[in-house]
């Protein structure tokens, strides 16, 4: 978009963060315009249909390229791949032959899952402690042919441990190096725990926001209890798929980017993905993710393969029951090897953590809530 015309001119994250409300909604000349309403239209031009995803967290422990791309190809999802956490690579932590170790194995993965029908697509965990360098990797990462990146953005041990410049930093080096690339973020949605990082800085630099919503996980009293501290009481139906997601559009609504909510792939009770995608649709969140495909039946993969994004989910006709890796494995063309061998490291955990603390104003529809019992997973990691 050559030129020098109002839409080619540069707003610096300050100047639009200082704009009111009035002033950012008024288009008259002169005016100035939200950068992410330019990467919309930028974005847009290549964008694919609208789809559900998996997480993929490790080969080591999800499975090898081939058994998920299969699985996911077979129920027209995208895979969503980690490839580096702060400033390593995933083959620091991950000792499987086609571990991440760089940009060239991203390459060989990224069309090794395309020519297989899966939408490839990335994510990482953000430090902040080299703020230019971690932007310079999750470029290398979208110019490796990923179609986006999601950035795992958390404030507990492990995760974000920057400063709000340090976001700033990190967001304008990446937008210098990928000025329309698909970045998004993905967040510990508790009303608690989100102003814990630095969402408004973030928020400017990124195009949608993916909040990780596990009503097992969080059924446990000290949740309910802070959830109704922050002005959110879940009543008596408890933790449910409909109490966070219809929590999460209040909290997150506001931002003005697309919301893509995260499900507990290892739930107890397979209904609920039903129950979710449902909701989900309600409240205008068209798409949604499983974390993570490892531990997600693979009766779940197709129920949501069954109801696509962009279309109203129906109830689901079997109830999954298994937990683990999917079980079902359709052959798949085998991906070219990386032939770098990783060194062994420790295996990093992670636990998620951080806390907003907008207040819920706008009023969404109700819903009926069945309680839940607990269940372990680790989050986003």
């Amino acid at each position: 978009m050559g030129g020098r015309g109002i839409l080619a001119r540069h707003m610096t994250r300050r100047r639009f963060l200082g704009t009111t409300a009035l002033g950012a909604a008024a288009f008259a000349i002169g005016a100035q315009c939200d950068p992410a309403l330019l990467r919309r239209i930028e974005q847009a031009k290549t964008a694919g249909p609208p789809t559900h995803s998996a997480w993929v967290w490790q080969f080591s422990v999800d499975g090898t390229p081939e058994q998920i791309a299969a699985n996911l190809r077979a129920n027209g999802l995208a895979a969503i791949l980690k490839t580096h956490d702060g400033v390593e690579w995933m083959s620091k932590y991950d000792h499987h032959a086609d571990a991440i170790d760089g940009p060239a194995q991203i390459r060989r993965l990224a069309d090794f899952f395309e020519d297989q029908g899966v939408p490839f697509h990335a994510w990482c965990v953000v430090h902040g402690t080299d703020p230019i360098r971690e932007a310079q990797m999750v470029g290398e990462v979208l110019y490796s042919r990923a179609r986006s990146v999601v950035l795992d953005l958390e404030g507990s041990s492990g995760f974000w441990r920057g400063t709000k410049d340090d976001a700033v930093r990190f967001g304008e080096e990446l937008r210098r190096i990928a000025p329309n690339g698909r970045v998004d973020i993905s967040i510990d949605a508790r009303p608690w725990r989100i102003n814990l990082v630095p969402m408004e800085e973030f928020v400017y630099y990124t195009d949608g926001i993916w909040p990780q919503l596990y009503w097992d996980t969080f059924s446990t009293q000290s949740n309910l209890d802070a959830y109704r501290n922050s002005g959110y009481p879940a009543g008596a139906s408890g933790m449910t798929p409909e109490f966070l997601l219809d929590t999460t559009w209040q909290l997150l609504q506001g931002y003005d980017r697309q919301i893509i909510p995260v499900g507990q792939g290892a739930s107890t009770d397979g209904a609920m993905w039903g129950r979710f995608a449902a909701r989900a649709w309600q409240v205008g969140m068209g798409s949604v993710s499983v974390w993570r495909y490892g531990v997600t039946p693979y009766e779940t993969l197709v129920y949501l393969g069954e109801n696509p994004a962009g279309l109203a989910p129906q109830p689901p006709r079997n109830t999954p029951t298994a937990q683990g890796s999917p079980t079902r494995t359709p052959s798949a063309t085998k991906t070219p090897k990386n032939t770098r061998t990783p060194s062994p490291t420790k295996t990093v955990t992670r636990t998620p953590t951080r806390t907003p603390t907008p207040s819920a104003s706008t009023p969404v529809p109700s819903a009926t809530n069945t309680p839940l019992p607990s269940a372990t997973l680790t989050p986003l990691s």
